[in-house]
Order: C-alpha cells, then structure tokens, then sequence
C-alpha cells in the first residue's frame, strides 16, 4: 500500500515548475530485440534449461508455474487476434490491436523471465532473457531519470488537462479513453525510473 501512495504522489502538481485460436501461432519472433547472438526466448526452451542446469525443485515448480501461464496467455492472444480479424468495426478493432500489442510484450516478458530463472543468476542464457539486476548506476545516469521522470510527471499533468478538455466527447469517441491509456503508460514509465534511481552508487 505504501508503494502505491508513493506512485501517485509523483504525479501530484509540483510546488514548482517543472523540467522536462492456438497459442503455437505466437513465437514472440514479431518482437525482436535480443543481441545478434542470442534466439528468440521460447517456453519449451526454459523447459529444457531447467534440464540443463539441475535446478532446484523449488525453481522447477516457479519456472513451470510461470510457463503454464504464459502458454494459458498464448490462448488469449489467439482469441484476440481472431477477435481483430473477424470483427467489421473499425473501433472495435482499433481498441482489440492496442490489447493485443500489450498482449504481445507481456507474452515475450514471461518467456525471458522463465528464461532467466530456469538458467540461473549466474549463467548467460544463450536465448533472450531478463538481463541481471544492475549494481548500480553513476551520478550521470541517475540526473538524466531524474530529469526524465520530471519530465513524465509534466506528461502526465497535460494529459490531464487535455483529458479534461475532451469531457464533453466522452460519450460519442474514443478519445478519452486513448488518453486514459496513455496516462497509465506514463505512471508505467515513472515507475520503471523510480526503480533506476533506487540502484544510485552508494
């Protein structure tokens, strides 16, 4: 509850300016970000790395917990991308592709992160994976999130007055809505910049 709180407080107005059907159809191959030498994660693939690596059973059953969910996801992208296909409204389906983008990356998300915990802390996965925690970030990087995440807390206060502005639309478009989203994704990013800061060199 106290995270919370300390979430939102972010972006309350600042006492000062401010600066700146089948889930084998989804291989996560559409989404590509890895290093040159390193695959596509997959879940089979964290299988096998819990084979590899003699992990604990304790590990196993996180791993395995992990995977059977994103199998279970990799339905509901395939409901989805039937729902995006076959529906004849053009609102419909521009609001079902937004799902289904961020159906796409929370799919890819959960096959790194099994990847990751199934090889372990200390090896380098040969697939893509959730990188280790940094150590810690210097003076540098630390002033640019700050000044990134000020940045955001004035994104969101515009968006708000924007959000505002558009009340009398509310019923007829989808234009509240679409800033609502964006309003959650700019809470998102601070939060991912929160976290940056916290690793400051001590």
């Amino acid at each position: 509850m106290g995270e919370t709180v300390k979430e939102e407080s972010d972006f309350q107005p600042a006492r000062s300016g401010s600066d700146l059907p089948g889930a084998d159809r989804f291989d996560l191959t559409e989404i590509d970000n890895r290093p040159e030498s390193q695959s596509p994660a997959t879940f089979d693939g964290a299988i096998d790395a819990l084979r590899a690596t003699g992990a604990s059973v304790g590990m196993r059953k996180l791993v395995e917990l992990i995977v059977r969910h994103g199998k279970e996801e990799g339905e509901l992208l395939a409901t989805y991308e039937y729902l995006s296909t076959q529906t004849p409204d053009e609102s419909v389906r521009y609001l079902v592709d937004l799902i289904l983008e961020d159906e796409h990356r929370h799919h890819r998300l959960l096959a790194e992160l099994s990847s990751a915990m199934a090889w372990g802390v200390g090896t380098r996965p040969p697939m893509a994976s959730v990188p280790r925690l940094p150590w810690a970030i210097g003076e540098d990087l630390l002033e640019q999130t700050k000044r990134l995440r000020r940045s955001e807390q004035a994104d969101y206060r515009a968006l708000k007055r924007i959000r505002r502005r558009l009340r009398p639309f509310a019923d007829t478009t989808l234009w509240v809505l679409v800033v609502d989203l964006m309003l959650l994704d700019t809470k998102k990013h601070a939060t991912i910049l929160r976290f940056l800061e916290r690793r400051k060199r001590r």
